[in-house]
Formats: structure tokens, C-alpha cells, sequence
């Protein structure tokens, strides 16, 4: 994430706004780039929740499980110092609310409303940068915030059900916790002057494990097929360690509200796979709000970068 000379105390100043981090100077393409390869990767679970049908808390911890072992194995090829520890905790817990709800939320309902739910994370992040750390939030991410608004908002009245609220709650939920999550991991790396991103994806992968694995004991429900552990595991290298990879290396290019922004390529081919896999078929408000999801996409994509830092996010 950024480097900044900005103070890295645990308490952001009350009186003033708290100035974002510095960017890497002609960074943004590549940080762009970074978050819609992520976001592809990331767009890989619901099929795999639709295919595997395990249970959800089973799912994110053999997942977490698998990614952790392989960023072991990378740690050393990593750059950057070992973020601080009350940081990592933080962002370990999050990180295990985050993975656990969305499958959660996948599991009981239909991919599309889980994963686009989830992402009203962009308004999330905006608020929670704005309420706790005093940022200003640009013109032009205010715009593609309102478009990717009216693209959830549509898509979540078309697909709406009162007797089925866990899993759009658990959506929300997941939503509010990517927000914070995106905060909290720039604040790792900003703390620990540039912290080791392997390091940060093994142990909030580390950490949701060990949370999730007394859970999955008492509920007796690790017991997998082989093949559905092999898929699973599979998922948890290609579409959990590596798409984090890029995200923690993007952060350092492009600020926390247009990164959450950036990713919303995510829900929009989330749903799309799912329906080349299985029977369940987008409905035609899906389809609009993914437009205009995309649209806000793209207009926070071209927006120039900026040359030096301010207290926009």
C-alpha cells in the first residue's frame, strides 16, 4: 500500500483532515491494471460455490486454509518489512467477515445478489474514510459512486425477497466489512513504511483459518469429497491468494475509495460464470444495474491521476 511521510499514529489527528498517503508517481495505469485482474480472479467464486455445494463455513476455511499454505511457501520472495501486529489482527478479523458472509450469503441465495451486495463496499470505504480519518472524497468519485449506486440499487430491487433476507443481509454485512477491510489494509502498509505483501495475505489467511476452524469442528461439517477439497483449494491459490497479491500492490497506485471503486468488475462476471456453469440465469435487472456498474468503472479507470497528494481519497 502507500508510502507516506504523513504520521502513522494510531489516532488520526480530530482537528484536521487526515491527509491521504502519497502514490507512486505514474503508477495509476499499472495499479488499474493490477485491480481488474484481481477483480477477474475474484469473479471465480460463485461458480465454485454453486459447484462444490459445501457447506459455506467449510468452504472459506479450506479456501483460507490452501491460500495460506502457498503464500508460506512465497513469503521469502516477497519484498517489504512485517506489518504491525494490531493492524494485522485487525485486518485478519475483517478479512475472515468478509470471506465467511459472502459465501454465506452466496450459499442461501443467488450469486448475483450476494456478490453485488457486497459491493456497496465503495460507499462503505467512502464513508468510513470521510467519518474516521476526515478524507474529502473527489468530484469525480462522487459521480461514479452515484452511477454504481443506481447499478446496485437496480439490481437489488429486481432480485429482492422479504422471506429471504439472510442472504442479502449477509451481503450487506460483507459489503460494510470490505469497506473497512480496504482502510485497515492501507493502513498496514503505510505503518510498516511498506509492508511484505505475502506477508499480509498469509496471515489474514492464516488468521480467518484458525478462526473458522473451531466453528467447523463443533459443526462437523469438514468432513469433503476429494475432489470438492481439491476445487476448493484450488480456488483458495487462484482466486483468493493471488487476486490479494495484486490488490495489496495496487493500493500503493491507486487510493483506497477508487481502488473499491475499480473492482466492481467483480459482481458484474461473478453472476456471468455462474450461468455458463449452472442454471441460474441473471434477470434482466442484473443485467442493467451490471451496466451501470460498469459505466462507473470506466469513468473512475480513465480519471486522470493525481501529481501530488491531497486530502481527497
Amino acid at each position: 500500500m502507500t508510502q507516506s511521510p504523513v504520521t502513522t499514529s494510531d489516532s488520526p489527528p480530530v482537528a484536521a483532515p487526515y491527509a491521504a498517503p502519497a502514490l507512486r508517481p505514474g503508477g495509476r495505469a499499472a495499479g488499474v491494471a493490477m485491480l481488474i485482474a484481481a477483480s477477474l480472479l475474484w469473479s471465480l467464486s460463485g461458480v465454485v460455490v454453486k459447484v462444490v455445494k459445501i457447506d459455506a463455513i467449510a468452504f472459506a476455511f479450506w479456501r483460507s486454509a490452501a491460500a495460506a499454505g502457498v503464500m508460506l511457501l512465497l513469503l521469502p520472495l516477497g519484498r517489504g518489512k512485517l506489518p504491525p501486529l494490531k493492524w494485522m489482527l485487525a485486518s485478519a478479523t475483517l478479512y475472515t467477515l468478509v470471506v465467511t458472509l459472502l459465501i454465506t450469503s452466496m450459499s442461501v441465495s443467488t450469486a448475483a445478489t450476494g456478490i453485488l451486495l457486497q459491493y456497496t463496499a465503495p460507499l462503505f470505504c467512502a464513508v468510513f474514510a470521510r467519518v474516521f480519518l476526515g478524507r474529502r472524497i473527489g468530484k469525480g468519485t462522487l459521480i461514479a459512486m452515484t452511477v454504481a449506486g443506481i447499478g446496485i440499487a437496480t439490481m437489488i430491487a429486481g432480485s429482492w425477497k422479504a422471506e429471504n433476507w439472510l442472504g442479502p443481509f449477509c451481503g450487506l454485512l460483507s459489503g460494510a466489512a470490505v469497506g473497512a477491510l480496504i482502510l485497515v489494509l492501507e493502513k498496514i502498509d503505510r505503518a510498516a513504511g511498506g509492508a511484505n505483501p505475502f506477508a499480509i495475505v498469509l496471515c489474514n489467511n492464516a488468521g480467518a483459518a484458525l478462526i473458522l476452524l473451531p466453528i467447523c469442528l463443533g459443526t462437523g461439517v469438514l468432513r469433503v469429497q476429494p475432489w470438492q477439497l481439491g476445487l476448493v483449494a484450488a480456488t483458495g491459490v487462484v482466486q483468493l491468494a493471488i487476486p490479494y497479491v495484486l490488490f495489496q500492490h495496487a493500493l500503493r497506485r491507486v487510493r483506497p475509495v477508487d481502488a473499491s471503486l475499480l473492482i466492481l468488475l467483480e459482481p458484474v462476471l461473478n453472476p456471468v460464470w455462474v450461468a455458463l456453469a449452472t442454471s441460474e440465469r441473471p434477470d434482466g435487472f442484473t443485467l442493467a444495474g451490471g451496466l451501470a456498474i460498469l459505466v462507473a468503472m470506466v469513468v473512475e479507470a480513465v480519471k486522470p491521476a493525481q501529481s501530488t497528494p491531497d486530502p481527497q481519497s
